[in-house]
C-alpha cells in the first residue's frame, strides 16, 4: 500500500466537490460539537434547559469573579443600546474598525433581526428579487464540524456560517443566541473581535427558549434585546476570544486549522453530474449539503440559500486568514493517510487509522497543544441526525409544532471514548492528572494572561493559594445549572466517574506531596505549540 497524496484542486479547473478537511474559529476555541445551550429564561448560557454532558470544548472555566459575561439588569443599558440609545462601552475604545464605525457613530443601528444586523454591516449586498434572502456567492463558506466557541452546536444539519470581507469576518449558528465578528481595526490592520448577544421573547418565558425557538428561522428574527462587547470585555470570560486567538502571541490573528486543501469539513456545492465525477472515499463536502437539504431543504440559513454555495469559498477564506497559523491540521496528510493508495485495487473500503492526528490528540492530552477538529469529516451518530433531520422535515410540512422539535445538536455519538476524541468530555478511564489537564489545561496555566482573575487556578497546583484549591473543589461541585460551575458549560466536561476521581484527588490534599511532573509542564506549555512548533523534550521522562 502507498499513501496516494490528496492534492489541491485548481479552482479553473473544478468541476465537482473538493475534498475537503477545515475548522475555522473566528471569537474562541472550544473543541468538540455536543447539546446547543438551551437559553434560560434569564439569557444566561447555562440555563436550567442544558443538559449534562454537552456543549462542550476548550473555552475554559469562568471568570472566578463574576462567573459569565452577560449585562444583569442593572447594567444592561450601559453595553447594549438597543432600545435606549445609550453609549455602548467598547466605544470609549481608540480602536477603529467597521463594527464600531456603525455602532459608535451619531446614529447606531436598532436590530431586531439578523438581516437587521447584516444590513448595519453591508453583509447583505446581493439580495435576489424578493429582498428577503441572498445568494451566497464566493463570500460565504458553510462548516459542518467546527472547534470555535460555539462549535459545540455545529453539524452538518445546524452549520456554521462564515461571510468574509476583506475588512470583516462574521460566524453565526442556529442554536445559540450569538453572533462573533472579527474585524481589521483601521490603524494596525490587526483584527479586534466581537461578540453580540441577544435574547428573543421566549427568554421571558418561565421554561425559557426551547429547540422550536433556537433552530428555525425565528432565532433570526425573534428578537427583543441585544448587547455588543469586544475582546478586552470578554478577556475574564469563558467567551474570552484571546485564549486561542493570542495564544503566547503579540496580537491576535484568525485562525484556520486546515489552512490548505482538501477541505472535508466545509459544503460543498451539489453539482447535477456530481455523480460520474471522479471522487476521493469518504464522506464529501456535498455530502454535507445533501444532509442540511434532507432535513431543511431550501429553507434560508443566516439570511442565505446555501443550495447556491460556490467551491471557491475556502479558497478566499484560506487567503484573508493567512498562512502563519499557529496549530494546523495536515488534511492532505491525515485523508492520504485514512484512504491508502493502490496501484492495482484503488483505494481501500474503509478508512485507516490515521498516525498524524493521533500523534497531535496524544500532544494534546499532554497538555502540548489544543486539541484538533476530529479527524472524521461527519462526527455524528447517523441514526441520531436521521431521527432529528426527519422531525425538521415534518415541522417544514407543518405535521409538528415547532415545540415538539428535538435538540437538533443531540445528534452526536454516545460512546464516551469516541465522544472525547470529538471534544465533547475528558477521556473515559482517565486519571486525576489527565482530566485537570484535558478539561482545565486550555485556560489554566502559565501562558495566558496572568492578570485575569481566572489565573489564580493553575493546573499546576502547587502554585495555588490553599484557598483557591478549596473554590475549585466547590465548584467542580456545582451543578451545571448553578452560576460558576466549573467546568463551564463550553468546556469539555467530565463523566460521574471522571468528576468523583477528580474530586477525590482535589480533597486529599495533593499540595502535601511532591508535584506532578505532568501537570508542571503542561501549565508551563500552556497548549501553546502546534506542529512543527510543539515542544516535545523531555516528554520521554514524564510518566504517563
Amino acid at each position: 500500500m502507498e499513501a496516494r497524496p490528496f492534492e489541491r484542486v485548481p479552482v479553473a479547473r473544478f468541476r465537482g466537490p473538493v475534498p475537503s478537511l477545515v475548522a475555522l474559529l473566528l471569537a474562541a476555541c472550544s473543541t468538540g460539537s455536543g447539546s446547543v445551550p438551551v437559553m434560560g429564561h434569564s439569557g444566561q448560557d447555562g440555563g436550567k434547559d442544558r443538559q449534562d454532558v454537552g456543549s462542550q470544548g476548550d473555552a475554559g472555566s469562568q471568570d472566578q469573579d463574576s462567573g459569565g459575561s452577560l449585562a444583569s439588569e442593572s447594567d444592561a443599558s450601559a453595553s447594549s443600546g438597543a432600545s435606549t440609545g445609550d453609549r455602548l462601552a467598547l466605544c470609549d475604545s481608540e480602536r477603529e474598525d467597521q463594527v464600531r464605525a456603525v455602532f459608535c457613530g451619531d446614529s447606531p443601528p436598532k436590530l431586531e433581526s439578523l438581516q437587521d444586523l447584516q444590513d448595519a454591516l453591508s453583509l447583505r449586498v446581493d439580495q435576489d428579487a424578493t429582498g428577503d434572502f441572498v445568494t451566497p456567492g464566493d463570500s460565504v463558506a458553510v462548516l459542518g464540524h467546527s472547534t470555535a466557541l460555539s462549535g459545540h452546536g455545529v453539524s452538518p444539519i445546524n452549520p456554521r456560517l462564515i461571510v468574509m470581507t476583506p475588512t470583516l469576518v462574521m460566524t453565526y449558528q442556529r442554536g445559540v443566541q450569538q453572533v462573533e465578528f472579527a474585524a481589521s481595526d483601521y490603524q494596525t490592520g490587526s483584527f479586534n473581535f466581537y461578540l453580540l448577544r441577544f435574547e428573543q421573547t421566549c427568554n421571558q418565558r418561565p421554561k425559557g427558549c426551547l429547540p422550536g425557538d433556537l433552530y428555525t428561522l425565528r432565532v433570526e428574527r425573534d428578537w427583543v434585546s441585544w448587547r455588543l462587547e469586544d475582546d478586552e470585555q470578554l478577556k475574564n470570560t469563558p467567551q474570552d476570544c484571546r485564549q486561542c486567538h493570542q495564544r503566547a502571541r503579540e496580537r491576535p490573528v484568525l485562525l484556520m486549522r486546515e489552512l490548505n486543501s482538501p477541505w472535508t469539513h466545509f459544503f460543498q456545492p451539489v453539482f447535477e453530474d456530481s455523480a460520474n465525477q471522479a471522487r476521493a472515499p469518504g464522506v464529501q463536502g456535498d455530502d454535507l449539503l445533501r444532509d442540511y437539504v434532507a432535513a431543511k431543504g431550501d429553507e434560508p440559513y443566516g439570511g442565505f440559500r446555501l443550495s447556491t454555495l460556490t467551491p471557491i469559498a475556502p479558497f478566499l477564506l484560506e487567503s484573508l486568514v493567512g498562512a502563519d497559523q499557529p496549530l494546523l491540521f495536515d488534511a492532505p496528510g491525515i485523508e492520504s493517510e485514512r484512504w491508502p493508495w493502490h496501484e492495482e485495487a484503488g483505494y481501500l473500503n474503509d478508512p485507516q487509522p490515521s498516525p498524524t492526528w493521533e500523534e497531535a490528540y496524544a500532544a494534546f492530552k499532554r497538555g502540548e497543544q489544543l486539541a484538533l477538529p476530529y479527524l472524521k469529516t461527519r462526527p455524528v451518530d447517523p441514526e441520531r441526525q436521521a431521527t432529528a433531520s426527519e422531525a425538521y422535515a415534518r415541522f417544514r410540512a407543518g405535521e409538528i409544532d415547532s415545540d415538539e422539535l428535538p435538540d437538533l445538536a443531540d445528534i452526536f455519538p454516545q460512546d464516551p471514548l469516541e465522544r472525547a476524541r470529538i471534544g465533547l468530555q475528558t477521556e473515559p478511564g482517565a486519571d486525576a492528572v489527565e482530566i485537570l489537564i484535558q478539561a482545565c489545561g486550555s485556560c489554566h496555566n502559565d501562558v495566558l494572561d496572568q492578570s485575569l482573575s481566572r489565573a489564580r487556578f493553575n493546573i499546576n497546583l502547587w502554585s495555588l493559594d490553599p484557598s483557591e484549591l478549596a473554590l475549585a473543589v466547590e465548584r467542580i461541585q456545582l451543578t451545571r445549572d448553578e452560576y460558576g460551575v466549573m467546568p463551564p458549560p463550553e468546556a469539555r466536561q467530565l463523566d460521574t466517574e471522571g468528576r468523583q476521581r477528580l474530586l477525590a484527588y482535589l480533597k486529599q490534599d495533593p499540595l502535601a506531596d511532591e508535584p506532578d511532573p505532568r501537570l508542571v509542564r503542561a501549565a508551563e506549555l500552556g497548549m501553546a505549540g502546534g506542529g512543527s512548533n510543539r515542544t516535545t523534550t523531555g516528554v520521554q521522562d514524564i510518566p504517563r
